[in-house]
């Protein structure tokens, strides 16, 4: 008798909030590997406080905007003796370690803000709230070893490493969702990255972007081992696979996945210099191979570092690799605390780099609660959609470009949506900065004000050109004074600085920078 096992995974949907930093509890099996001491080092804190206090800021926002966050100027640096000079404050100084002590807590009572996502944001149908909520739930996170799992799952979810493939006729949302709650629940039992790639390789949701056991067996070699001319293995791999095949589009569980009892391979296969017989012998030979670590750490390091040279990303990558890194949490964390990356790494940043810093830095009152909702929409009509801006979130079947899409107009809706929908308020219902932050302006004169609100959204001061040709502006549109003189002007800044290459990039810290 034929035996077949039809293969639907059943949905887990988890629901994760912030809360506050004050509800961490320390998880001791997190944040004890060991730390690269070469080229990818981190940064450290003695360096980090001998930086100017601008530079200081610029790094701290580098490490916030990488993890979609951002830290106010006002919480950052210590404005009461402001007349006397720039002063980094308590807070300001300790960021760069607390920062790092909060991304290894675990978040203890996540269950009483689960209302905060439904009451905040508009997340739409089911198939709208599979690309949305993870957003959602990255946003409203404060920083926590959750946070830091929930943004990894994104990010990985935006590489060929382990896109959904949304734009194929043989995926739909349901493969977002399981695939991004599989990461969530592996990363929070501290799964091996080997053990999280096994489980990955073996799903409906692999099987329905690769669809034949020859496809899937050569992406499954070179996406995970970094293997590209190894045709001789394919056809042998494809044999231990034989039995493993997708129903059809009009079957009634269309594309589930199908193992045949029936006509496994009984037949020992070479492949990768191992003998293989069935399906699962393959991918455990794949997630065992010795190349997977320095794979995935070449990946990420090129994804972190795309305009570095080729020498100095080897260079980064061995170093990781020497410390035996296990969990995707220690390559991560390895390149974005590294001095590397927070000093002399520069690159363009991508949309949710950019918005999700300044939304926090500028106190952004989200009045749209549909605002991630459309963000993450992949319709063509959605123009302050990631779509737009060639940045497509967990849809592409080999992932999102590595770097910032720049063609024009990618960018030009880019540029449109930060503008209008955040530092300009063209429209009132999209939200706006919040009048807490605009109201701040009552301590400063206008010169300290202009340089307030450079701060808040590039980490610098005015020039004294911009300065200059700033106030003049204020002076012809009549903002000098008057009821909403504050909000007018600040809106007139942030006009100027949405049209700044500083806003859209990463920048270097330069040696005569430190204090």
């Amino acid at each position: 008798m034929i035996i077949k096992r039809l293969l639907v995974s059943g949905m887990i949907t988890f629901l994760l909030i912030g809360c506050k930093a004050s509800d961490l509890a320390v998880d001791d099996s997190v944040g004890n590997e060991s730390t690269p001491t070469g080229v990818a080092a981190p940064l450290s804190n003695s360096e980090y406080q001998s930086l100017k206090p601008e530079k200081q800021y610029q790094v701290a926002n580098k490490l916030a905007a990488t993890l979609f966050k951002g830290i106010p100027a006002d919480e950052f640096f210590d404005f009461n003796s402001y007349g006397s000079g720039l002063k980094v404050s308590q807070a300001g100084n300790q960021y760069l370690s607390e920062t790092r002590n909060e991304l290894v807590a675990r978040l203890r009572s996540k269950d009483r803000y689960s209302h905060l996502i439904e009451q905040r944001h508009n997340l739409g149908s089911d198939a709208q709230k599979a690309k949305a909520e993870p957003l959602a739930i990255i946003k409203e996170y404060p920083f926590s070893r959750d946070q830091l799992e929930a943004w990894m799952a994104y990010v990985l979810m935006n590489t060929i490493l382990f896109s959904p493939a949304e734009e194929i006729d043989s995926t739909n949302y349901i493969d977002v969702q399981r695939i991004y709650d599989g990461l969530l629940k592996a990363m929070g039992n501290d799964a091996s990255i080997r053990d999280i790639i096994l489980t990955h390789m073996k799903s409906q949701a692999n099987w329905r972007r690769f669809r034949s056991p020859e496809d899937n067996t050569r992406e499954m070699i070179e996406i995970y081992l970094g293997l590209f001319d190894r045709d001789e293995d394919v056809p042998h791999a494809s044999i231990a696979c034989k039995n493993w095949y997708l129903t059809g589009e009009n079957n009634a569980e269309r594309y589930a996945l199908v193992i045949d009892d029936s006509e496994e391979n009984s037949v020992p296969q070479k492949v990768l210099g191992s003998w293989v017989t069935t399906c699962e012998d393959f991918y455990t030979v794949v997630a065992n191979h010795q190349l997977v670590i320095p794979r995935i750490t070449t990946y990420l390091v090129d994804w972190f570092f795309p305009n570095s040279s080729s020498a100095l990303r080897s260079e980064i990558v061995k170093d990781i690799v020497s410390k035996n890194p296990v969990r995707f949490h220690d390559i991560f964390t390895a390149i974005i605390f590294s001095r590397e990356y927070l000093i002399n790494n520069e690159k363009p940043k991508n949309f949710e780099e950019t918005f999700f810093n300044l939304a926090e830095r500028l106190d952004w009152d989200q009045t749209n609660t549909s605002f991630l909702r459309e963000l993450a929409a992949d319709s063509n009509g959605a123009r302050s959609g990631l779509k737009a801006m060639g940045q497509p979130t967990m849809t592409l079947k080999l992932g999102r470009f590595m770097g910032q899409p720049l063609d024009s107009l990618s960018f030009a809706y880019y540029h449109q949506t930060l503008r209008e929908q955040l530092l300009t308020r063209t429209r009132a219902n999209w939200g706006s900065w919040g009048n807490e932050f605009v109201d701040k302006g009552d301590l400063f004169d206008t010169d300290e004000y202009i340089d307030f609100l450079f701060l808040s959204a590039l980490s610098r001061k005015a020039s004294s050109e911009e300065s200059v040709a700033i106030k003049q502006v204020f002076m012809d549109s009549n903002n000098e004074s008057g009821g909403n003189y504050r909000r007018n002007q600040a809106s007139i800044v942030f006009d100027y600085i949405s049209r700044l290459p500083d806003l859209y990039y990463f920048k270097s810290i330069t040696a005569g920078d430190t204090q």
